[in-house]
């Protein structure tokens, strides 16, 4: 928990979240403090008002229907950004049956006044999701591309605004996650007004029954009844997604909700005219489906484990190794083409089953140090925890060598270059919270092996350790122009690889290693709020440390990159109760 001394109020994510496992480290805390306050006192109320958070939470409408029509590309575009949306797998959640869909847009072609403002925002949410899966696999930077998306977004909202969207009705939920699909991948730093949508998204659904199974409800056919669980699966991943990244509890419980998992059916398997839904095919089968039901599995699990680490009561051990074993459990239970196989034996798999793979591999990767970060912190260090501290540590090296698979593989000539939109939605946007998570944590524990004579950390895994902080730096200084999380993360790399920008291009000191270490850290310390920098290192390091650390994490490297910062909040802890698991 953080409070501010400038009246903004308090920030509050939990201890699973990456910044509070670094804001334990109680020298880069301070180090950060000072930062805080300076950008505080430097903003002002229009810098505050250029982008105060997810646009449907805050944009004024003064648009009519008449005008969204006329904005609207000409046909020949929009078929193809409605054909792009529908072939585009791992961005593109199955909310939308193609074919019935497909009917309804030759409709609107044929008298477009006739359609409600709501399937208007449904058209261009499509085509807002289309251009940024072309922008991702194209140039990103493009500002041409940039400024097409954020057009369709702010069209997509007027029409919700205008259709009255917070009544329900057709449409709207789709049109509403394909809205939050956009928001986060062009929001760098807005985690809460992110959280806030998905639960308007939530209450929406539930007002409209969703959470219900449709065979509960004879009027819904089952055309409409398979479609709506399609849409609450997605609805059920989102709010587990968003409320991960904060490290907050989820909005949605299991035991509010009966609503049955989606069929393993391709479009083609049903119709509105079907009258009965047909069995799912075979896991061996891919559907657009699939991958859905997959992820489904890991996050049942998820639920479990975000409950327990957001529960005020402490937690008996036996509890965490039971939820690890179903967390084993649950990866083993797996489609056969999507369990995780070294690439070199994956050379005839798709590029994009590949990267489903990773994909589930980070989310369980994520929940294992979810249930065993506790047990990094000093007063856990009796052998009973070993099990616990492995498994950690090993999960955040895990991360860092799926971030380096995707860096990679996803160049020209790499084996999954055809997937390459996975590098910009893993490493450009909200979910490269993972990556910072494995950081953190890495980070977190060398601290701790450094200044403490408990915890070990044999040669061959510090080495490990080192390389992946030395090759995630270089991906993080190139990301630091666009996000604050970036920056903060080449600051941490910085300082632990002994990388701190210095004034002259002499190698850092020897004595630097040898320099005070806290060991008063506690991983239940909760994190500061978001600050922000308005300058980034103005060069690249030169030379990164080619040696492992023996005493000490300091390499060998220099740097010569100078630093102007500014940055925000005085804060002060607030330590959670001891009870506390979070």
């Amino acid at each position: 928990m953080r409070l501010s001394s400038h009246g903004v109020g308090a920030s509050y994510v939990g201890s699973v979240h990456w910044a509070a496992v670094l804001d334990s480290i109680s020298e880069l805390r301070d180090h950060y403090e000072e930062e805080e306050e300076a950008r505080m006192l430097a903003t002002n109320d229009h810098d505050l008002l250029q982008n105060p958070g997810p646009r449907l939470l805050y944009e004024p409408v003064h648009t009519t229907k008449a005008d969204l029509l006329t904005s609207i590309p000409p046909r020949p575009v929009v078929d193809r950004m409605v054909a792009r949306y529908f072939n585009t797998q791992g961005v593109v959640p199955s909310i939308l049956h193609c074919g019935h869909f497909l009917q309804e847009y030759e409709k609107f072609w044929q008298d477009p006044s006739a359609v409600s403002c709501t399937w208007i925002g449904l058209l261009f949410s499509v085509i807002c999701v289309a251009t940024l899966c072309q922008h991702s696999i194209n140039d990103p930077t493009d500002p041409e591309v940039q400024e097409r998306v954020h057009m369709f977004r702010e069209q997509t909202l007027h029409s919700l605004i205008l259709g009255q969207y917070t009544k329900g009705g057709e449409y709207v939920i789709e049109t509403l996650i394909n809205y939050l699909i956009c928001e986060s991948f062009m929001s760098q730093n807005d985690e809460t007004g992110l959280w806030l949508v998905q639960g308007l998204i939530v209450q929406l659904a539930l007002s409209q029954g969703y959470h219900r199974d449709p065979n509960n409800f004879p009027s819904i056919s089952p055309f409409a009844g398979e479609m709506r669980r399609r849409v609450w699966a997605v609805i059920l991943q989102l709010d587990l997604r968003l409320s991960s990244q904060m490290a907050l509890p989820c909005v949605l419980k299991s035991q509010q909700y009966d609503t049955a998992e989606p069929r393993n059916l391709l479009d083609s398997d049903f119709d509105e005219n079907t009258p009965e839904i047909p069995p799912s095919r075979p896991e061996t089968e891919v559907t657009p489906v699939l991958y859905s039901l997959a992820k489904g599995r890991i996050d049942k699990v998820m639920g479990l484990v975000n409950d327990l680490v957001n529960d005020t009561k402490e937690h008996p051990y036996t509890e965490i190794m039971d939820l690890d074993q179903k967390l084993q459990q649950a990866e083993a239970s797996l489609p056969p083409i999507f369990k995780w196989q070294p690439l070199s034996q994956a050379f005839m798999v798709a590029p994009e089953i590949v990267m489903h793979r990773v994909l589930l591999q980070l989310a369980k990767q994520r929940l294992t140090i979810w249930l065993h970060r506790k047990y990094l912190a000093p007063p856990y260090t009796q052998a009973c925890f070993q099990y616990s501290r492995n498994a950690c540590v090993q999960a955040a090296i895990k991360i860092l060598e799926f971030q380096q698979i995707v860096l990679d593989e996803t160049q020209g000539d790499g084996l999954l270059y055809p997937a390459r939109w996975a590098r910009w939605m893993l490493l450009s946007s909200r979910p490269r919270a993972v990556f910072l998570l494995g950081v953190s944590i890495l980070c977190y524990y060398v601290q701790l092996a450094r200044s403490r004579p408990d915890v070990s950390l044999d040669d061959s895994t510090g080495t490990k350790i080192h390389d992946l902080l030395r090759n995630a730096y270089p991906h993080w200084l190139h990301s630091a122009t666009v996000s604050i999380e970036a920056r903060r993360a080449i600051e941490y790399l910085s300082l632990r690889l002994g990388l701190q920008e210095q004034e002259t291009d002499e190698p850092l000191a020897a004595s630097t290693s040898d320099a005070p270490r806290d060991t008063d850290m506690s991983l239940d310390q909760f994190t500061w709020d978001i600050y922000e920098e308005t300058d980034i290192f103005s060069e690249c390091i030169a030379e990164f440390p080619t040696a492992a650390f023996a005493g000490g994490f300091i390499g060998l490297g220099s740097s010569s990159a100078t630093r102007d910062s500014t940055s925000g909040l005085i804060t002060m802890n607030l330590e959670t109760p001891k009870s506390a698991t979070g």
